[in-house]
């Protein structure tokens, strides 16, 4: 008999065929190590991209107590060691029905799927995989920046029938990243990755963190400032904050009233953490030189969305993360922390 039995839970975002890719599975081979047995058990089977974005909103405002129990999954953890999950919900019932349980492991960075406060209570520990997105994202983000400034989305040539486009919104103040100030509003994992990139380009990084350690700035050659003088003095804008109660809305319409009249908005985070409504007017009005966004308050953006008349934005699907590896990349960091488990150890990245 195995010593250690781990539940895999896949799901509409991390899906079976991502999971038993080779890559992923180079990584989840680490546990035989262990003498561990690994069963796979699939949640939200045939949703589409809808249904998930819907939940997964959902999931992260109210926790994962009011979706339906996975048959399946209540079965399986009757007696595993380990259930590892992406963003299925691991309510009460669950964690109170696997009796050997000893960790819940999750492969994103936060846990709002699993019920912390019953795990808490029978001794379940719980790993999350901070920095999972930081090298997607970041990539993502400097993407975007770039499509937007430089119109590289808006001038392709087979979205004008092959004729040359000369003209775009901002073709009197087009300029070389180089010199260029580039805030960021969150200075975490993904933010500090950004910076490091854009400091490639010859840029420089200015942030607003006020949760970040001043040894971290001084070490990555970032300036720490208020939010109010990043705005004020950035050429982009890039936002990289984690939403909570206490950042929601964080950037009000007063601050993107401080932008400078050609800065860019950039958004790879979270379209609660901005007032969106006055980003779109600031936008229309061409207060602002552009954004690039990927989150919007409303996912599918719909199609009435006065955002969808602009021609000084681009927008993309919510994408940031989405990268063939990513399934492995998360299962890296949360299988480590399974091995640490194993080994008697501390885990490295603990949320209960």
């Amino acid at each position: 008999m195995p010593k250690c039995k781990v539940v895999m839970v896949v799901d509409a975002s991390m899906t079976y065929e991502k999971v038993m890719a080779e890559d992923t599975q180079r990584v989840l081979k680490r546990l035989e190590a262990y003498d561990a047995q690994i069963v796979y058990v699939e949640a939200q089977k045939g949703w589409d991209r809808g249904q998930f974005v819907e939940y997964a909103s959902k999931v992260e405002k109210v926790g994962p107590e009011p979706f339906p129990v996975n048959e399946d999954l209540l079965r399986e953890a009757a007696d595993a060691d380990v259930i590892l999950t992406n963003f299925a919900p691991i309510g009460s019932k669950v964690i109170e029905s696997a009796n050997k349980l000893k960790m819940i492991g999750v492969t994103r960075s936060g846990a709002e799927n699993v019920n912390l406060e019953t795990a808490a209570s029978r001794g379940v520990k719980v790993a999350v995989a901070p920095g999972r997105l930081a090298d997607p994202v970041s990539d993502y983000t400097v993407g975007l920046i770039l499509a937007e400034s430089r119109n590289i989305a808006r001038m392709s040539i087979t979205d004008h029938d092959g004729e040359w486009m000369n003209d775009c919104p901002n073709s009197s103040y087009i300029k070389s990243l180089k010199g260029a100030v580039v805030g960021l509003v969150g200075y975490g994992i993904i933010g500090q990755r950004v910076a490091a990139k854009l400091q490639a380009f010859g840029c420089e990084i200015i942030a607003y963190d006020p949760f970040c350690p001043a040894e971290v700035f001084d070490k990555t050659g970032c300036r720490k400032v208020t939010l109010e003088e990043l705005m004020r003095s950035a050429d982009y804008v890039s936002v990289h904050a984690r939403l909570s109660k206490d950042t929601q809305g964080l950037v009000t319409r007063e601050l993107i009233g401080m932008m400078k009249p050609h800065a860019f908005f950039i958004n790879t985070a979270r379209a609660g953490l901005v007032d969106e409504d006055a980003l779109v007017e600031a936008l229309a009005a061409k207060k602002i030189g552009g954004a690039g966004l990927d989150v919007f308050s409303v996912e599918p953006i719909p199609e009435e969305h006065p955002i969808l008349k602009l021609d000084n934005v681009t927008l993309t699907p919510h994408r940031a993360g989405n990268c063939s590896n990513l399934a492995a990349i998360s299962l890296d960091i949360i299988v480590s922390d399974v091995e640490r488990l194993l080994r008697g150890e501390a885990l490295a990245h603990p949320k209960c």
